[in-house]
């Protein structure tokens, strides 16, 4: 058998699938609709057949096996894709390593190779200290749950700077870390606390959360951003969560680490946390794969309260089924399943977007102020809801808890002024306008003309953009996250573009080259005018100010 022989037998071809489709169980095969863009479809065409090691689509007519697939999905080459699976398997491709020597290892050593050695350190760490397995004993975890989420120890100031040098890291990949407080003393900034080590949804470790021992602040300490990174498209333990929440058909978000680890100890195996942030539009695009009902379960005080506010305004109108599992008076569901409640019965009793915001309005039911107030608070969110079967629901709803008949609330609503209809794409709140049109190249090299035409600043457009005006393959330049996140929001518009005619294609795209254009010339001419506030002689500040306004008015921009 041959070293890829070997590697290829080593891959679930359905977990492998499983990571970029939501698949279903069909008798002894596997289906989804195609993950591939360009191949836009409502019934599922795409099977994967686990005895046989084999994917096929039916509608792109095309067969994929574990490496195929992963040189397509990622659009890499043969030799990267590989190195994937090498990762995802662990078995080891020995013509790549005879090709190279210490001096090419050691450029070569990366972020992630960097924070898996990391964790191996601090993994071996918590084993020479019973007194901190006693303490995250004591925090109810059992040692299958300690195994299971890889809680760890950072013990020392600078052995594991001693230990990265060994495995050939230069300083600059170090420093990169952001694990250190400065290189010049090589303290390790997270001594002395449990560890959390933080994966994309490709099971890569990314970054690290700290929770301290003692008393003291702050209780957690995350990593920063880095290029690996990047907190809104990170939900914790989604990879190790996608078969179940696929199995149930519904995810259970929450606000902690902690949250989440005590839930699948206590069997909700189906729930993934943000990392300090509310939901993002980056989460629901990995969310949409697995299913379309989340369950939000975040902690009851006040700023958790307001992500959960941000967390539905950006859910809404995005063909999620949302509920909000309500905490009463515990402070969270760690300290909620230490009660011994069953929190199966939260969940039977989790309430809707309209009936949360009426519950925290906490009106007085015997005031009519208080009735008319809350009515118009939840009129004006209902009111940018699209679907409206969705809109029935809620004002039945609204209707029995209020007490106020449906036509009444349905004449109060229509008295409500229609808002400036968004653009679809304007409503993405963490993701821009430039994305969007990335995307769309990606879609169809085709608009790749007219976008490069429609947008007046070229010079100042994001630079994986000015990329996308000029290549075919030019993700391949970037991260594979980077790679997945513009392949799957491909993907999103396609599904959106389907009911578009050609025409109101090209509509879509001019107006959101003005809105590229626009944002650029605010950007561009407030940082120019502080310049010349400052220094009114600098003749090279006072050409750009003057060119660009010169540009823009020929647009009409301004």
């Amino acid at each position: 058998m041959s070293i890829i022989e070997e590697l290829e037998n080593s891959v679930d071809i359905v977990d492998l699938v499983w990571k970029y489709a939501r698949l279903k169980k069909v008798w002894a095969n596997y289906k989804s609709l195609c993950p591939f863009p360009g191949h836009s479809e409502k019934t599922p065409s795409f099977v994967v057949s686990p005895s046989k090691q084999i994917a096929y689509c039916f509608g792109c007519h095309k067969w994929w096996w574990p490496i195929k697939f992963v040189m397509d999905i990622e659009n890499c080459e043969f030799k990267e894709s590989v190195e994937i699976l090498w990762n995802l398997t662990g078995v080891k491709v020995k013509w790549f390593e005879n090709m190279k020597d210490k001096e090419v290892i050691k450029k070569e050593k990366n972020l992630y190779t960097l924070y898996k050695d990391i964790s191996n350190y601090y993994k071996s760490s918590l084993k020479r200290y019973p007194e901190i397995q006693k303490y995250i004993k004591d925090r109810w975890l059992n040692e299958e749950s300690i195994d299971t989420f890889s809680l760890w120890y950072s013990d020392d100031w600078v052995n594991l700077y001693n230990y990265l040098k060994e495995k050939w890291y230069d300083d600059e990949v170090i420093r990169e870390s952001q694990v250190f407080l400065d290189l010049g003393n090589k303290k390790d900034k997270f001594l002395a606390r449990v560890i959390f080590p933080i994966k994309n949804h490709r099971w890569d470790i990314v970054a690290f959360a700290w929770r301290i021992i003692n008393a003291g602040e702050p209780k957690y300490l995350n990593s920063p951003a880095s290029r690996i990174y990047d907190k809104s498209n990170i939900l914790y333990w989604l990879f190790e969560a996608r078969q179940e929440i696929t199995k149930k058909d519904f995810v259970i978000i929450t606000e902690g680490y902690m949250d989440t680890i005590s839930l699948h100890q206590y069997g909700f195996k189906n729930t993934v946390a943000v990392s300090g942030t509310a939901l993002t539009e980056k989460h629901l695009i990995l969310l949409k794969r697995l299913t379309n009902k989340i369950y939000l379960c975040f902690d009851n005080d006040k700023a958790w309260e307001q992500a959960t506010r941000l967390s539905l305004e950006i859910l809404k109108n995005k063909w999620f089924e949302v509920n909000i599992i309500v905490m009463d008076w515990w402070k969270d569901p760690d300290e909620l399943l230490k009660s011994w409640v069953d929190f199966n019965v939260l969940i039977e009793k989790a309430v809707s977007p309209v009936v949360y915001y009426i519950k925290k309005s906490q009106f007085n039911i015997k005031s009519i102020d208080d009735k008319k107030n809350t009515l118009k608070t939840i009129l004006e969110v209902l009111k940018s809801y699209s679907d409206n079967i969705e809109k029935d629901f809620y004002i039945k709803e609204i209707s029995n808890l209020l007490d106020i008949p449906t036509k009444l609330i349905y004449d109060e609503l229509n008295k409500i002024p229609n808002k400036k209809e968004d653009l679809w794409w304007e409503v993405s709140l963490q993701i821009t306008s430039q994305d969007f049109a990335i995307s769309y190249i990606i879609i169809d090299k085709n608009h790749r003309e007219q976008i490069g035409r429609e947008l007046v600043f070229l010079d100042d457009l994001d630079s994986i953009l000015k990329d996308a005006l000029k290549e075919d393959n030019f993700l391949n330049n970037y991260t594979l996250e980077k790679r997945e996140l513009y392949r799957w929001l491909a993907l999103e518009m396609e599904e959106r573009l389907t009911a578009f005619t050609d025409d109101k294609i090209k509509d879509d795209i001019k107006k959101l080259c003005q809105k590229i254009n626009s944002d650029i010339f605010k950007k561009e001419s407030v940082k120019l005018k502080d310049i010349l506030l400052n220094d009114k002689n600098n003749l090279e500040a006072l050409i750009k100010y003057n060119n660009l306004i010169k540009k823009a008015k020929e647009m009409k921009i301004v």
